[in-house]
């Protein structure tokens, strides 16, 4: 029997690492120019990372708010996959059910989805505040020290956040080994579609939920 890791425990986890990340999101944002409202509204209101990072790189690249907004809104809707993952497993009524899908990002749904059985609202809810603490603090921190890290530094934080989804996605697949198969098939969906000119975020939006609905038809590949 697998130990069930506590909400508090799983949110202070995902909020060391996404501050750090975030400074690194904090100067970028100060580096393209964005004034200090902004760059903290990127974290408030669109809270996931690698969508923040792209805007980034299409803002510096001089894209428009338009093309930024579309981009990133197809690069999030892999979210409302994960969503729909985790509603069936969500008991209780306390907590509204979009506040808890706002708060859903890849690392959340890799350490909630892992977890067997049902899962409390009030426990996810925790789970979520925590990393958007950390998220929205490291942005504001790394606005305010923007130009005082080296580059290297920054571009190494901005890795940090594929580090650590992989760090909280293996223990899973360790405990689950089975879902290797669709995790890879996934991947390597996601790669072939990329490698033929696919952009990112369409090639997420197809491999993601494909994958999903070809391994969710037989009711084995279910973690409860």
């Amino acid at each position: 029997m697998r130990p069930i890791r506590r909400p508090v425990e799983v949110g202070l986890t995902i909020l060391f690492g996404y501050f750090f990340i975030a400074v690194a999101f904090g100067a970028g944002g100060r580096a393209v120019g964005l004034p200090p409202v902004a760059t903290a509204g990127f974290s408030v209101f669109v809270f996931a990372g690698a969508s923040q990072f792209m805007a980034l790189s299409l803002l510096a690249q001089g894209a428009g708010a338009i093309a930024v907004t579309l981009a990133t809104l197809v690069l999030n809707l892999r979210h409302v996959v994960m969503s729909l993952a985790l509603r069936d497993r969500i008991r209780g009524s306390r907590v509204p059910r979009p506040i808890l899908a706002f708060g859903i990002t890849d690392e959340v749904f890799a350490a909630t989805a892992s977890q067997p059985g049902g899962i409390g609202d009030t426990d996810l809810l925790v789970t979520e505040l925590l990393a958007y603490a950390g998220w929205v603090g490291g942005t504001i921190v790394g606005y305010l020290i923007g130009g005082l890290l080296p580059p290297s530094l920054e571009q190494a934080m901005g890795i940090a956040l594929y580090a650590m989804f992989v760090a909280l996605i293996v223990p899973a697949l360790r405990s689950f080994p089975r879902f290797l198969a669709p995790a890879l098939a996934a991947g390597l969906l996601n790669w072939g579609l990329q490698g033929l000119g696919v952009p990112t975020g369409i090639s997420l939006l197809v491999s993601i939920p494909a994958v999903a609905v070809l391994f969710g038809v037989d009711p084995k590949w279910s973690p409860a």
